[in-house]
């Protein structure tokens, strides 16, 4: 509708801007959602302690079997480990322990001590998944729950596609963050801390060459976050806009082909698809560059721990158990910073992803329900617009002054030429939005201090576009009242007109509806949608064009469908159709956002010109 223009920015969601620092984004996974799942927590962190634990015994064990069974330079706090690698040793020689029997049973220790790492790795990688998958499925639920809180103003705007890829790209992306990231980063430091505080009970001086690369890695992980980071982001909006053009593609593909604009569809797609390459490429390469820079540093470490310690060996001032233990040390430290690096690009583009997602779940809903909001009390249905003004846009009135009054069981048409704000009514009553000013009540209650579910309940839409949702027509029909009786919807089935052409499909209602409801005609959609409407029992129903686009039987079936049930409800219909409110007991003619006039049909073709014009123009005999 021309009247929603510029209401809703679509764009700004899609803005590369920042808007969350690193450190926002993991506090609020961590706090949000992490928490959630505390035994899983700390079953992770038992993991990484012991697998700390066996990363700093390899090393030690090497030490340990070089200086008291080779070199023969044992140290007093070594004899507990050797002792036990002695005992081992004679109970493999019947009573004698060897060398060479010293050296296997170091050997098996090590081994055993390699098993137990892999099985911690495996559980720790099993925990992982597990958490990560946990908190994945609780952000798409909350992304869905608080879609359905958010304003029908964000639809109206919003690009499903986009949607879409936000809640399954994005999330994805964001389980690397809690596995490859929050989580594996903390293992990594751990270990990394561990490892070097005994490589400084080894030789400090050997460890202050590990310790002073830092500063070096840290500057450059600086430079490069910037430029991974923003293009990770690009990278992110780029599949969104894939995503959403491959729908908006698939959904037009009827168009496409009947226009023969085949081939620029696929140019248009091609254009998005190679905009999303190329960021991706761009954001690969930034990361790979990180990656590639601190391998360097990396090697240059192990490179100069050799060096040093080489000559120290040489001087007899350090044990060849000691650098070898060392070295390993070394390289077991800067495993996990080489960890860090690698995932680094997937950290950035979780990062991103969490953004995108975080964005979306702090929008406030424009339409809120109030803390003491309460139920309807019993009624007659009587709508209510006290002096109601109204505009999407600041300045730009589309209702003015509206007072309009329903009759208990009454069929009142809301009747007026496109633009005229006869939708504009139908969202108020639906509190789709609220008025700038002035009350819209439903019996004498202001409708914002009631509860949101119980104004659903009360008030029934069956719009233009008949929508059915993926499933079987029973479920469709069951949709807003699921625990109807059979013979209720067969009766109201039978009511619109739809229970015969249901009846003649193979599965009759147990028939699933195929996407866009493809295998049922406009005119039995927009039954089906009647239908449900009606099986949920509103008290206010109400038509928002919902005979617009129909043939005259359809239109037929419907309007007796509402003699039949206006005994106990009141019915608002909204249509520029004179066929559609000519039976109506009461029609008011809108025009400009203003109330010109009211009346029957007869009434209004005698006094009305607007009215009298449109009669005319629609070829309806005055």
């Amino acid at each position: 509708m021309a009247e929603f223009s510029g209401r809703y920015e679509v764009g700004s969601l899609e803005s590369t801007e920042r808007r969350f620092s690193d450190w926002e984004l993991v506090k609020r996974i961590i706090k949000d959602y992490m928490l959630r799942h505390r035994s899983l927590v700390a079953a992770m962190a038992l993991i990484i302690v012991a697998k700390t634990v066996l990363v700093l015994s390899g090393p030690y064990i090497y030490k340990v079997t070089l200086d008291s069974f080779i070199s023969n330079t044992p140290e007093p706090n070594e004899r507990w480990l050797a002792d036990i690698i002695r005992g081992i040793a004679s109970t493999l020689g019947g009573g004698t322990a060897t060398q060479w029997l010293d050296i296997v049973a170091a050997g098996l220790i090590y081994v055993a001590v390699g098993i137990a790492l892999w099985c911690v790795m495996s559980l720790q990688e099993y925990y992982l998944n597990k958490l990560g998958l946990n908190i994945i499925a609780d952000i798409r639920s909350d992304f869905f729950l608080h879609l359905e809180k958010l304003s029908q103003n964000f639809f109206e705007y919003g690009n499903t596609g986009k949607l879409v890829s936000r809640v399954t790209n994005d999330a994805e992306a964001l389980r690397k963050l809690v596995s490859s990231g929050i989580i594996g980063v903390v293992a990594d430091l751990i270990t990394a801390v561990a490892i070097l505080g005994t490589m400084f009970l080894l030789n400090w001086q050997l460890a202050l060459v590990a310790v002073v690369m830092a500063p070096i890695i840290a500057i450059v992980t600086t430079t490069l976050n910037r430029f991974v980071r923003n293009n990770w982001r690009v990278a992110r909006q780029n599949i969104a806009s894939m995503t959403g053009k491959v729908q908006d593609l698939m959904v037009g593909a009827k168009v496409t082909k009947a226009m023969a604009q085949e081939e620029k569809s696929l140019s248009d797609f091609n254009k998005v698809n190679v905009a999303n390459a190329k960021a991706q490429i761009k954001a690969e390469v930034t990361a790979n560059i990180y990656e590639a820079t601190v391998g360097f540093f990396a090697a240059l470490i192990s490179t100069l721990i050799w060096f040093f310690g080489g000559q120290q060996v040489l001087g007899a001032y350090l044990a060849i158990g000691d650098l070898v233990a060392f070295t390993q040390y070394t390289t077991s430290y800067l495993e996990p910073v080489q960890n860090i690096s690698t995932f680094y690009g997937e950290i950035q583009s979780a990062l991103a992803g969490a953004e995108r997602i975080f964005v979306v779940l702090d929008i406030d809903p424009e339409v809120k329900e109030a803390p003491d909001a309460i139920d309807f009390p019993e009624g007659e249905g009587i709508v209510e617009l006290k002096d109601v003004r109204f505009s999407y846009v600041k300045d730009q009135p589309v209702l003015k002054g509206i007072n309009i009054k329903t009759r208990p069981g009454e069929r009142l048409a809301i009747f007026g030429p496109t633009g005229s704000g006869k939708s504009s009514i139908i969202n108020l009553v639906g509190r789709f939005y609220d008025p700038d000013s002035g009350t819209v009540t439903i019996d004498g209650v202001d409708l914002r201090k009631v509860k949101l579910k119980a104004l659903r309940r009360k008030v029934g839409i069956v719009l233009q576009e008949p929508y059915l949702f993926q499933g079987t027509l029973r479920y469709n029909l069951k949709f807003g009242r699921p625990d109807a009786t059979e013979e209720e919807m067969v009766r109201v089935a039978k009511l619109v007109g739809i229970h015969d052409p249901i009846m003649r499909l193979p599965k009759s209602y147990d028939e699933e509806v195929r996407e866009r409801g493809s295998n049922l005609s406009y005119g039995q959609r927009q039954l089906v949608c009647l239908a449900r409407a009606l099986i949920s029992d509103p008290k206010i129903l109400i038509l928002d064009e919902a005979t617009s686009s129909v043939d005259p039987y359809t239109e037929q079936l419907i309007q007796n469908a509402l003699k039949a049930e206006m005994e106990h409800r009141t019915i608002l219909i909204v249509t520029h159709r004179v066929s559609t409110v000519r039976d109506a007991d009461r029609i008011i003619v809108l025009h400009n956002g203003e109330v010109q006039t009211e009346g029957t049909h007869n009434q209004l073709v005698k006094k009305n010109e607007l009215y009298r014009r449109l009669c005319e123009m629609q070829l309806v005999k005055v």
